[in-house]
């Protein structure tokens, strides 16, 4: 950043500070980015507020904090030229090839209705830069003594910490350090933050960042770092590694927290937020860590708020950040359409509690609670025959659940009710906390049925099973829920994924549960695309309808039988046995078509 660059966010900090004093408070951000080779000075004048010059450096992303639009003025070829600037927007300084100087916006799927403004809850009076209070954590494989690592990981966070400070009012304080004891077993990515959610605290802080010696450096690409998405209070890091420079190690950490304050993959190959790091940018000498100007927006205008109120989750942010939020992650998603994070921001911002769709599925999950607590209130038995309805268990009350919560979701508005069936049954049905802990689905899971809501409905559920297993209801209920998150594919590729994982573990690879991950994922496909209506499944479902019988096939191979038997993803023998799998589930009866009324 240039030094004019940096003399602007001074006076933007002591500007934001009187107006705190007044009693008024920036609510808008506008980011420009300068995509030439060279500095341009600018003039940015706010409708509302104090004009200031400022020089943007070649390569600069800058927030401008304000209330409302502004016009920014520029010097180019024939004179001074002047543009209008929507709130809540992102625009570059492109320089064409006659050498004029001109501004572009970044369209980002706005609708009209917030680019004058939005409006944020909270106090005016808070101090300019919020806080975020972070817990450090190294696991039982940190090779150094406590005052070594301590002061290498503080260094780390503070060096972070200056990037946001700097552009975004907001820095990072580290108030405890601990350690925690990694599961040695575990050695897929996501099960290991999940380990580490299980087992730490993040208290007193509100973010825990544990660095894990764990792992060994492999070919290929690995997860070197990771979070569930915006504001979950948990971040892992990979830290053992001497292959890793300390520079490559702060990118990790950035990127990160990157997207804990609410930035998404971009495909920009310069900023911090594309897919893959580790490609030895930080060892240039010219290097330097930025966002990209779709990413400061994202960013900037969540930290506005925070900077405002304390805020815990994506749900508590003001309804209309979260729908500018959407329409940005929606736009990303649409520049990266195979990396699923933005999508599933987009679906994120839109599933927090108080929104349509959670409150639908809440409808649903306590009809189903409902329905089992009626079901455990019958005899085991009938009692001389005075009672024939008795008491519901296995593949019985699987549909039994199944039929009440889709016909509870018929009745729930028509944009989100699809969804809310899925979601409902997925969380209703499920006695199992590692479901819940798909990326970046736990807090939507949370907003749906609070941790204290979870005890009573365990409580009356009894045991569903799917073609009488219970341990096959488990990925169908997970496929159910990933696939409402991200897509059908996605969370088939998610079943492959354990299931390679489990064979390198005690369980083996089980065809069966592969199957039964596979039949989830195409029924809530077909739910979506309302090919199966909830009309019918309300009225008929089974499970027989939907799952093929499975005992046949193989499960509880090791990794090497399976490598024997079935090579890798690519090996035809894989996919045959895949194909095969796929073909019992499309000719099961729920998916064949009705029959046309006969004629009498």
């Amino acid at each position: 950043m240039t030094a004019s660059s940096k003399s602007f966010l001074q006076m933007a900090l002591a500007s934001a500070a009187i107006l705190c004093a007044h009693g008024f408070a920036a609510a808008d951000v506008i980011v420009l980015a300068n995509h030439t080779a060279r500095d341009i000075p600018i003039r940015f004048s706010p409708l509302s507020g104090y004009s200031q010059s400022v020089t943007l450096a070649a390569g600069d992303d800058l927030p401008f904090y304000l209330d409302g639009k502004a016009d920014v003025s520029f010097t180019t070829i024939g004179g001074s030229k002047t543009i209008r600037l929507d709130a809540n927007c992102a625009y570059y300084f492109s320089r064409g090839s006659d050498g004029r100087v001109d501004v572009q916006k970044i369209g980002l799927g706005e609708d009209g209705t917030l680019t004058n403004g939005r409006s944020l809850p909270g106090s005016a009076s808070q101090a300019p830069n919020a806080t975020i209070t972070v817990k450090i954590l190294v696991d039982e494989e940190e090779p150094g003594r406590q005052p070594v690592w301590e002061r290498r990981l503080r260094a780390r966070v503070d060096a972070a910490s200056a990037v946001f400070e700097k552009y975004f009012h907001t820095k990072l304080q580290v108030v405890a350090v601990g350690t925690w004891h990694s599961d040695n077993q575990i050695n897929d990515f996501i099960e290991s933050l999940g380990d580490f959610e299980r087992k730490v605290s993040p208290a007193p802080a509100q973010l825990a960042i544990g660095f894990t010696s764990q792992w060994r450096m492999a070919r290929g690409r690995l997860h070197m770092a990771g979070t569930r998405g915006p504001l979950h209070p948990y971040i892992l890091a990979r830290e053992g590694s001497p292959e890793i420079s300390e520079a490559a190690k702060l990118e990790f950490l950035i990127h990160e927290l990157g997207h804990y304050f609410g930035a998404a993959h971009s495909p920009e190959r310069d900023s911090i937020m594309r897919p893959v790091l580790g490609d030895n940018k930080s060892t240039r000498t010219n290097f330097r860590i930025q966002f990209d100007p779709v990413n400061t927006l994202a960013i900037a205008i969540i930290s506005e708020e925070m900077r405002r109120r304390h805020l815990t989750s994506i749900g508590e942010l003001a309804p209309e950040t979260r729908k500018r939020l959407g329409q940005i992650y929606t736009e990303i998603a649409r520049s990266l359409p195979d990396d699923p994070a933005a999508a599933i921001y987009a679906q994120l911002v839109k599933s927090e509690s108080g929104t349509p769709i959670v409150n639908a599925s809440r409808q649903v999950v306590k009809q189903i609670e409902q329905a089992a607590m009626d079901n455990r209130m019958l005899p085991t038995t009938a009692i001389n025959g005075a009672n024939p309805q008795t008491r519901r268990a296995g593949d019985a009350l699987t549909n039994y659940l199944v039929r009440e919560a889709a016909r509870t979701a018929q009745s729930q508005p028509d944009d989100v009710k699809q969804q809310a069936f899925l979601l409902g049954v997925a969380i209703g049905l499920n006695d199992n906390d590692a479901q819940a802990q798909l990326m970046s689905a736990g807090r939507v899971v949370g907003a749906i049925e609070t941790p204290g809501e979870r005890p009573v409905r365990l409580t009356m559920l009894g045991e569903p099973t799917l073609r009488e297993h219970r341990e096959l209801l488990r990925p169908f209920l997970s496929a159910l829920l990933q696939t409402v998150n991200t897509s059908a594919d996605a969370a088939q590729d998610a079943g492959i994924a354990k299931e390679l994982a489990d064979a390198a573990r005690a369980g083996g690879f089980s065809f069966r549960d592969l199957a039964a991950n596979r039949a989830g994922a195409h029924l809530a496909g077909e739910v979506l695309q309302k090919h199966v209506p909830l009309g019918l499944l309300a009225f008929a479902f089974s499970t027989t309808s939907y799952m093929p019988e499975v005992d046949d096939l193989p499960e509880k191979l090791s990794l090497a039988e399976f490598k024997e038997q079935f090579g890798d993803q690519d090996d035809p023998r894989f996919t045959k046995m895949l194909q095969q799998i796929d073909q019992r589930i499309s000719t099961e009866p729920g998916y064949r078509p009705l029959s046309a009324p006969s004629k009498h």
